[in-house]
C-alpha cells in the first residue's frame, strides 16, 4: 500500500517511467523465459537427434546387408558347385558376422550415448536400458564364437545352420526390443518437448496478455489521476471566478500539504494558496468596509445612528410611504441637558446620552431605526406604524427615562415631539412638524408628548 501510495504522490515524469519500466521489465522476463524455453526445446531436441540420425543410418545398412543376406541364402544352393575362396556357408556366415557388426555399431551407439549422458534418463529407464543391452552382449558373444566355429570348418551341419539362425534371431529380437526400449523414451520426449512448445506460447501470451493488461490499467489510472487534478484545479478556479464576479465571499479552503512530487498537485496545491490569500485579503477588505461604513453612519459616542444615515433612511422611508408604506416619526430632546454638563462634567454627560440610547434601543423594534442628530437631539423612524401607536410608544419611551435610576447618574428626563408621513410631505416639512412638537412639549414644561 505504501508503493501504491508513493506511485500516487509522484511526479508525472516518475508516473510514465515508472510504467515504462515496468512494461519493459515483462517484456525482459518474457525474453528470459523464451530463451530458456527455448534451450530446453533444443537439449531435447539435440537428445532426440543424437540417436535418431545415426540410428536411421546404421539400420539402412542393416537392412541392406539383411536383403543381401536373403539372396545370398537363395543362391546358396547354387553356390555349392562352384569354386570360390569362401564356400557358400561360409560366405553365408560371414553377411551374418557383418549384419552383427552393424548391430554392434548400434548397439555401441546407444552404451556410449547413455554413458556420456547425451540420453537424459531416469533411474528406472537407465535399469531397463542396462538390462536389454547386458543380455544382448551376452547373446552377441556366443552368436560370435559360433560364427568363428563355422567359418574355420570346410563343411557346415544342418545343426550348425538352424543355431547360426535361431541365434540370429535372438541377437536381433534383443536388439529390436532396445530400438523399441529407446523409441518409446525418444517418443516421450518428442511428446515432452512439444508439450513444452505449447507450454512455452501460452507463457508467452499470458505473459504479454499481462503486460498489456498492465499497462491499460496503468495507463487509465494516471489518466484517471491528471483528470481528477485538472477537474479540481478547474473548480477551484471556477469558485474563485463566480466569487469575484458575484461579490460572494470566498468558501473556506483547507490547505492541503504538499507531501507529492506530483506536478498538477503543487499546481493545486499553489492555487489553494493564491485562493487562501485572496479569501483573507476580501475577508479583511469587508471588516474594514463594516468598520467604515459603521464609522459613516453610527455615531461615534453612543452607536446611534448619525445625521448621514439620517439623511439617507428619512428619504427611502417618504419613499415608500409614497407607495402606500406607512410610517411615523418621533423627535427626543434630553431636558436640561446643558445644565447637567454644567453641573455634573461633559463625562456625566456623555454616560447620560449612553444612558438614553441604551433605554431607547431595547424598548424600540429591530426595524426601528435611531438616530443621533446632534447635541441631545435624537429621532427614531418606525416604519410600517400609525401615528397613533407611536404615541403609545412615546409615552412608554417617555416612562421609561422618567423612571430610571443610576446611582452614579442624575435623574433625567426627554420631550417627545410625534408626527407621521402625510400625502405630500417632504423630508422637510415631515421634520418640521416633528420638530415643533417636540418644541411644544418642552414649551408646556418637557417630559411631555405632544402629537401633530
Amino acid at each position: 500500500m505504501s508503493i501504491f501510495n508513493k506511485y500516487q504522490h509522484s511526479s508525472f515524469k516518475h508516473k510514465i517511467g515508472g510504467l515504462f519500466i515496468l512494461l519493459l521489465s515483462f517484456l525482459l522476463v518474457a525474453i528470459v523465459y523464451s530463451i530458456t524455453r527455448i534451450q530446453a526445446i533444443e537439449e531435447e531436441m539435440k537428445e532426440v537427434a543424437y540417436l535418431d540420425i545415426p540410428l536411421n543410418q546404421i539400420m539402412r545398412q542393416v537392412e541392406f546387408i539383411e536383403l543381401e543376406q536373403h539372396l545370398q541364402f537363395e543362391q546358396f544352393q547354387l553356390d555349392v558347385a562352384q569354386q570360390a575362396p569362401l564356400k557358400p556357408h561360409q560366405q553365408l556366415a560371414f553377411q551374418k558376422q557383418k549384419l552383427k557388426q552393424l548391430l554392434d555399431r548400434a548397439v555401441k551407439l546407444i552404451a556410449d550415448s547413455i554413458s556420456q549422458n547425451a540420453l537424459q534418463l531416469d533411474i528406472q529407464q537407465r535399469q531397463q536400458v542396462s538390462v536389454a543391452l547386458a543380455d544382448y552382449y551376452q547373446k552377441s558373444a556366443l552368436y560370435e564364437d559360433k560364427l568363428a566355429a563355422v567359418l574355420a570348418r570346410d563343411e557346415e551341419s544342418p545343426t550348425d545352420r538352424e543355431q547360426i539362425e535361431q541365434m540370429a534371431s535372438e541377437l536381433e529380437h534383443s536388439e529390436t526390443a532396445i530400438l523399441n526400449l529407446l523409441s518409446s523414451i525418444t517418443t516421450d520426449d518428442a511428446y515432452y518437448t512439444e508439450r513444452h512448445q505449447q507450454e512455452f506460447l501460452f507463457v508467452n501470451s499470458a505473459l504479454g496478455l499481462v503486460a498489456v493488461i498492465l499497462g491499460l490499467g496503468l495507463t487509465s489510472y494516471i489518466i484517471q489521476i491528471f483528470v481528477k487534478r485538472i477537474q479540481r484545479i478547474q473548480g477551484e478556479i471556477k469558485t474563485l471566478n463566480n466569487s469575484l464576479e458575484n461579490g460572494h465571499p470566498l468558501p473556506e479552503v483547507a490547505l492541503s500539504t504538499l507531501d507529492s512530487n506530483d506536478e498538477l498537485a503543487g499546481l493545486e496545491h499553489e492555487i489553494q494558496q493564491v485562493m487562501l490569500r485572496l479569501s483573507d485579503e476580501i475577508n479583511q477588505r469587508e471588516r474594514v468596509e463594516k468598520q467604515l461604513m459603521i464609522l459613516a453612519t453610527q455615531d461615534k459616542l453612543t452607536g446611534a445612528y448619525n445625521r448621514h444615515k439620517w439623511d439617507e433612511e428619512i428619504e427611502q422611508q417618504i419613499q415608500l410611504a409614497k407607495r402606500g408604506y406607512q410610517f411615523s416619526l418621533i423627535m427626543i430632546d434630553v431636558d436640561h441637558f446643558k445644565q447637567v454638563n454644567d453641573k455634573y462634567g461633559h463625562q456625566i454627560g456623555d454616560c447620560l446620552l449612553k444612558v438614553l440610547v441604551e433605554l431607547l434601543t431595547k424598548r424600540i423594534r429591530k426595524s426601528d431605526m435611531l438616530f443621533r442628530l446632534g447635541g441631545e437631539e435624537f429621532a427614531i423612524l418606525l416604519p410600517m406604524l400609525d401615528i397613533t401607536a407611536a404615541e403609545v410608544l412615546a409615552q412608554e419611551l417617555k416612562t421609561r427615562v422618567e423612571q430610571f435610576r443610576q446611582h452614579d447618574l442624575p435623574e433625567f428626563t426627554i420631550s417627545l415631539g410625534v408626527s407621521s408621513f402625510r400625502e405630500f410631505d417632504s423630508q422637510e416639512s415631515l421634520y418640521n412638524r416633528a420638530d415643533g412638537a417636540l418644541y411644544e412639549a418642552k414649551t408646556l414644561g418637557r417630559n411631555q408628548v405632544v402629537v401633530k
